[in-house]
């Protein structure tokens, strides 16, 4: 009798634990962010309570306006960028070529490597004196002059983009990899039997097979995205002239170089209900996966 009391008591343990975490780590904070962004607090000065009035603001705010167009441009273009790529590079390590194993950790090493390292030897191998990128590119005779990456708003917006292409496609990679490599080679056999040619195979074999795990990794991925700040922050600091802020670039510049932290917090904010409904759709697949199995 005692032991089953005990069975009982363990998962109602781990239970409340949990939710104690999420009340403490993350709902504390959400909802004393929520307070701010309704008061008219600035650093070290006294709030009062103004409503919807932070958000209103925003309504006028050009910068603002812009940083939305351009995180949803960074999100969508990254994205699409990183799920062909990372195909590709599924599809490639998936044959039986020589040294596969060695090209698997090659090219899981950009998403590997700390954020830092890679996108600030980004920065380096990007500008416009010493430069490599410039340097190969006149070699090569594609231009005639060193190109200001970072200094020129849509060779900037380019830059950021593929940078975090160039971080995340391994993820998307390994991710696609191990679903093809789940797929029955039977399955091929049996469609060219049928007279199915390549792209017939791939259309009603291998996307049908992989197509959860697509969707699994391109929604986690797109929450990844819509919050990143390092890759922006350290190559442009949302430059030139605020061509490439992102909502937490834009964010964090007014809340703590301007000072005015309820604007900041509800800039960080608007992002939220688009992070909401993509983690609810990634925790309804997820569960509906389990429920399946």
């Amino acid at each position: 009798m005692g032991q089953r009391t005990n069975d009982k008591r363990l998962p109602i343990g781990i239970l409340i634990f949990a939710l104690g975490y999420l009340v403490l780590v993350q709902g504390y904070p959400f909802v004393w962010a929520v307070s701010v962004s309704l008061r008219n607090q600035y650093i070290g000065g006294a709030a009062k309570f103004v409503g919807l009035a932070n958000f209103a603001q925003l309504l006028s705010d050009q910068l603002f306006w812009s940083s939305m167009y351009f995180t949803f441009l960074y999100v969508f273009a990254a994205i699409i960028l990183k799920l062909v790529l990372g195909y590709l590079m599924a599809a490639m390590l998936n044959q039986p070529i020589v040294g596969r194993g060695f090209f698997r950790a090659i090219l899981f090493l950009p998403w590997a490597l700390p954020t830092l390292t890679s996108v600030l030897t980004w920065r380096w191998m990007l500008g416009d004196v010493g430069g490599v990128v410039n340097y190969l590119l006149v070699q090569m005779h594609l231009i005639k002059g060193p190109i200001g990456w970072l200094g020129d708003p849509t060779y900037a917006k380019i830059s950021v983009i593929l940078v975090n292409v160039w971080r995340g496609t391994p993820f998307f990679g390994i991710s696609i990899l191990a679903a093809l490599q789940s797929i029955s080679p039977e399955l091929y056999e049996v469609a060219k039997i049928d007279g199915a040619n390549a792209w017939d195979r791939f259309v009603h074999v291998t996307v049908p097979s992989i197509f959860n795990v697509v969707l699994l990794v391109t929604l986690i991925s797109t929450i990844w995205t819509l919050g990143d700040f390092a890759i922006i922050w350290l190559m442009t600091r949302g430059g030139p002239a605020g061509t490439t802020h992102v909502f937490s670039t834009y964010s964090y510049i007014v809340a703590f170089q301007n000072l005015q932290l309820s604007k900041g917090i509800a800039i960080a904010l608007s992002i939220v209900p688009v992070s909401i409904l993509l983690m609810v759709i990634t925790m309804r697949y997820i569960f509906r996966r389990s429920d399946a199995v």
